[in-house]
């Protein structure tokens, strides 16, 4: 009997202790795990990829971004954005590949306010193919890398476009995981790499984010999802700069294999890792320019924060000018 009863003590102990806690997790603050409920009508323009996560899906999309402001996408059957290149009857030109993440792509803006759509205007000698896509890392960019090889050899000039969150989304952080299953309202799925006992990189598949019953009611087993999904990561944040620089060796190696000029261009980044990237990449032999521009109210999408219009010709001068030195002054009045 008075096991009995010291096992009911212990359970209702324990019991008040989860509630206590689960209270004042909730009073600082925390929030139970839950899909974002963003009501949209729209479509998504993207697809499950089992290579890299996901991918731009092919159609024409038309987004509501705010009021009066309605963002079209045109994915071509490749899954690049349209740049502005029209193929005709002569000969095909040869191309330049664009990777990187939603700079690249040009979120939240339309197809000819892109820095891709700028640089086709300009180099009529050469095709651009945007194959940037939102939430891409430097390792998932080498992965879409290696599938353009496997269409095309006629390619001259692979650009990436760095942003240093890139150097989290590599390594496959649970809270970028988290955040991205949130915003798809399913669980995403996120390839990623570390590094072995040896300092070797080591690729890994695709990783579906764990969502487990109860967390949208319960902040402590949110906790709990989110311990699991850190444990099979086993990420060490100390070490995403050494595998991004890892990764951008063999995007570097790729495009040289296939006699292709590799360029990385920086977007958005600290003062200090601009400094570190470009010391990096001059080690390395690796062709590296900064176009960072000052992201204010007058060059992002308003309430959504993206560079805008006005940003990416901004970019699209800095590349000209600096990798192809074809670039007109222009007088740019920031709106």
């Amino acid at each position: 009997m008075n096991i009995i009863k010291n096992l009911s003590l212990a359970f209702l102990s324990i019991f008040l202790t989860l509630i206590i806690l689960e209270f004042f997790l909730r009073i600082v603050g925390h929030v139970p795990f839950d899909y974002r409920n963003t009501n949209s009508p729209y479509p998504s323009i993207y697809q499950q990829d089992h290579i890299t996560g996901w991918s731009n899906k092919e159609g024409s999309f038309v987004v509501k971004m705010d009021e009066g402001n309605i963002v079209k996408y045109n994915i071509l059957k490749d899954g690049s954005r349209y740049s502005g290149y029209s193929p005709s009857n002569k000969t095909p030109k040869n191309k330049i590949i664009l990777i990187g993440g939603s700079f690249t792509l040009g979120q939240a803006i339309n197809d000819d306010e892109t820095f891709a759509y700028n640089m086709q205007k300009k180099l009529k000698n050469y095709e651009i193919k945007n194959y940037g896509s939102g939430g891409f890392g430097t390792y998932q960019s080498y992965l879409k890398l290696k599938q353009i090889y496997n269409k095309f050899n006629d390619i001259d000039y692979v650009l990436y476009f760095f942003v240093d969150l890139h150097e989290a989304r590599n390594i496959g952080d649970a809270s970028w995981l988290e955040f991205l299953s949130k915003l798809a309202r399913e669980p995403v799925k996120v390839p990623y790499a570390k590094l072995d006992n040896s300092k070797e990189l080591v690729e890994y598949p695709p990783l579906r984010y764990i969502v487990i019953p109860f967390s949208n009611h319960s902040v402590l087993i949110s906790k709990i999802q989110k311990k699991l999904i850190r444990l099979k990561l086993f990420s060490k944040q100390d070490e995403k700069k050494i595998i991004t620089k890892k990764i951008i060796l063999k995007i570097n190696e790729l495009s040289k294999s296939k006699d292709s000029n590799f360029i990385m261009i920086n977007l958005l980044s600290s003062a200090s890792n601009i400094n570190d990237y470009k010391k990096f990449a001059l080690e390395n032999g690796i062709k590296f320019i900064n176009c960072q521009v000052e992201l204010n109210d007058q060059r992002t999408v308003k309430n959504e924060g993206h560079p805008n219009g006005l940003a990416n010709k901004k970019y699209s001068n800095c590349i000209l000018k600096n990798v192809f030195n074809n670039w007109e002054k222009e007088i740019v009045k920031d709106r």
